[in-house]
């Protein structure tokens, strides 16, 4: 297939890295990829459009101009505001089909240029119901991935004290309070290691918090340095669109404790694959680490059930070939 992928990101996070990992895959699997972007923009896009906002029409205009020209089969948009625009340039060219992935839990405004859009993808069940007022044509689950080849299965004994880990961005709804009061009900047979970026004023305000506590704010770190030094990966979100972090520690055989919010709900399964817990209540958080901690037997046994649920369910390459299936139709 001829696909055209679009993104005008300006940032590279989880959903870019999602976005250049697909094209990637489906490089490899044969299909002829285009990758269509702001020039400033971190994708190093083959085609360079200004993509300035929603109603960008110029941007339309001239993507209009390559669907036509370069005969794609598929025009697939992963950025919200890139929505419309993609949708105006395929009207009236029915050669081409139209698939939008939805990567937030936000719900999408109703548009009537959405009546162009062929398929819809939603990583998680919780993003899909959000489309539910969009009555979209053709939507799907499917979910995004992990490249287990990436990540070696290397569980290992429990520190002493447990090693408490949290990684990602470091703001107020990534549940980093409560991850703070969970250490101090705990106590000092607990550390906590808070890894990651943020403001400033914010990190400076949870060392504040944190302050005669084991805890510790090591800044950026590598994937396999963190889960060397962590027993535990806790993802204490009040919301969490997906967690790709929660299938990196799955396929490296680091145990989870994350929110029954979002994205966990599906990929989890409670009890089995990691333990769930009330967002935003550090008492069922302090719970869950001190059972996983001090229970071997279940600490063991999430370890194996989850990479073996990552290889099958959120390998890249049983992931990717359904999206080949959604470009068929």
């Amino acid at each position: 297939m001829r696909i055209l992928q679009v993104s005008s990101a300006q940032s590279l996070g989880g959903g870019e890295t999602h976005f250049i990992e697909l094209c990637s895959e489906l490089r490899r699997r044969g299909h002829e990829v285009t990758v269509a972007g702001r020039a400033s923009g971190p994708l190093h896009p083959d085609i360079t459009l200004p993509f300035l906002n929603s109603a960008d029409f110029w941007t339309a205009f001239q993507l209009r101009k390559i669907l036509r020209s370069k005969k794609f089969d598929v025009v697939h948009a992963h950025v919200a505001r890139d929505y419309t625009v993609v949708a105006a340039a395929a009207w009236g060219v029915p050669s081409v089909r139209v698939v939008f992935t939805r990567h937030l839990l936000h719900p999408v405004k109703r548009h009537f240029l959405y009546r162009r859009v062929d398929a819809w993808i939603a990583p998680t069940s919780q993003i899909l119901r959000t489309l539910d007022p969009l009555r979209p044509k053709n939507p799907a689950v499917i979910p995004n991935w992990v490249d287990v080849q990436k990540f070696g299965f290397r569980p290992h004994e429990t520190h002493r004290p447990s090693v408490i880990g949290l990684l990602g961005q470091i703001s107020p709804h990534k549940g980093h309070d409560d991850a703070i009061e969970a250490i101090r009900q705990l106590g000092p047979a607990y550390r906590l290691l808070i890894a990651g970026r943020g403001e400033q004023s914010y990190i400076d305000a949870l060392k504040r918090k944190a302050k005669g506590l084991p805890v510790e704010f090591p800044g950026f770190v590598s994937l396999p340095d963190f889960f060397s030094m962590t027993d535990i990966l806790i993802v204490p979100s009040w919301e969490e669109p997906f967690g790709i972090v929660l299938l990196e520690a799955m396929a490296s055989g680091i145990p989870l404790i994350a929110t029954n919010r979002g994205g966990p709900l599906d990929i989890i399964r409670p009890g089995k694959d990691g333990l769930l817990v009330e967002p935003r209540k550090p008492e069922a958080l302090a719970q869950a680490i001190r059972r996983l901690s001090e229970d071997e037997s279940m600490r063991l046994s999430i370890i194996r059930s989850a990479r073996e649920r990552v290889e099958l369910t959120y390998e890249i390459r049983n992931v990717v070939p359904r999206i080949e299936a959604w470009y068929l139709g």
